[in-house]
């Protein structure tokens, strides 16, 4: 059997995009109109919603503002829909600011195409929750290359408005997502495995590209897939990155098990490196797929 990949599984934040880069500027941009309106304590907010994401095991927990003690200390007379009415400025703020900085890393979406050209079988596999995958696959045009998505599965979340939140589900291609539990979390293996298996292709013909060494590079090494470093999504500010720790949902227990993972990961060596685009995937997948003029792979990727 020639050695030939047929399946790519695609991890999201970061690699397709760059996650931390948009997020974190929305996040503190609606953070600082919070402040403005309601006149509070800015690292009292933020202690406030550290604890919200710590209780919902997400950072990105819609409208997690409308839960912190701060805001329903100062709104205590206003209903839930009153009270998200006053700070409408403060979530056109984070809206306004994921507009700007929302953005596909360079020859995401070309590199895809040719892909699925290919006849490679695109999946997406992140874990992101349901409403936060949903928003931007659907922002950013990615949604019709994958056949599959699996997601962490859609929060329980204190939405003003229900209606709308059930709309953006009924109008995406749900029969595509699978829900997984937070038990199913990288590096785990099997989620990878069922992937392969659901696709009906070998983990031996099939590759997966993450940014995490922990947890996409191991987990793919686990599976016995070929595994595609995203090097290119490693790129981030200190700034940015303790401005995430700051309100990051992450607990002690979770440290602990970051550590860990680090530490298994520290002699892992990806079997590809993208060094600098996601268009480095071409030259991956090429190395092993006879079909692929390498030649043009090269060309692409250059340009």
């Amino acid at each position: 059997m020639p050695n030939t990949t047929k399946l790519l599984v695609c991890d999201l934040d970061n690699t397709l995009y760059d996650w931390l880069g948009y997020f974190v500027p929305s996040f503190y941009a609606m953070v600082e109109e919070v402040v403005r309106i309601a006149d509070c304590d800015r690292d009292l907010l933020l202690d406030d919603f550290r604890a919200i994401h710590q209780h919902h095991h997400d950072a990105e927990h819609p409208f997690a503002l409308l839960e912190t003690d701060t805001i329903r200390r100062i709104f205590a007379n206003q209903t839930v829909k009153e009270t998200a009415t006053i700070l409408a400025p403060a979530f056109r703020a984070f809206n306004s600011t994921r507009e700007e900085t929302l953005r596909l890393h360079q020859g995401v979406a070309d590199t895809l195409s040719l892909l699925k050209q290919a006849n490679i079988v695109l999946v997406a596999h992140t874990e992101s929750n349901l409403y936060a995958v949903i928003d931007r696959l659907t922002r950013l045009g990615l949604t019709d290359f994958f056949s599959k998505i699996y997601c962490r599965e859609r929060t329980v979340t204190l939405h003003p408005d229900p209606t709308r939140q059930l709309t953006q589900v009924r109008e995406f291609p749900m029969r595509k997502v699978i829900e997984l539990s937070r038990q199913s979390r990288k590096p785990n293996k099997t989620v990878l495995l069922e992937i392969c298996n659901s696709e009906g292709v070998l983990p031996s013909q099939s590759a997966y590209v993450g940014d995490s060494i922990a947890r996409d590079v191991m987990m793919a090494k686990d599976a016995g897939v070929r595994s595609i470093w995203a090097k290119y999504g490693t790129k981030h500010t200190q700034e940015d990155w303790l401005r995430l720790v700051r309100i990051s949902h992450w607990t002690q227990e979770d440290v602990v098990w970051e550590k860990r993972a680090e530490s298994a990961a520290a002699t892992i060596e990806p079997d590809y490196v993208a060094e600098r685009s996601f268009q480095d995937v071409l030259l991956a997948i090429g190395e092993v797929n006879d079909q692929f003029d390498t030649r043009m792979l090269k060309k692409e990727n250059a340009s």
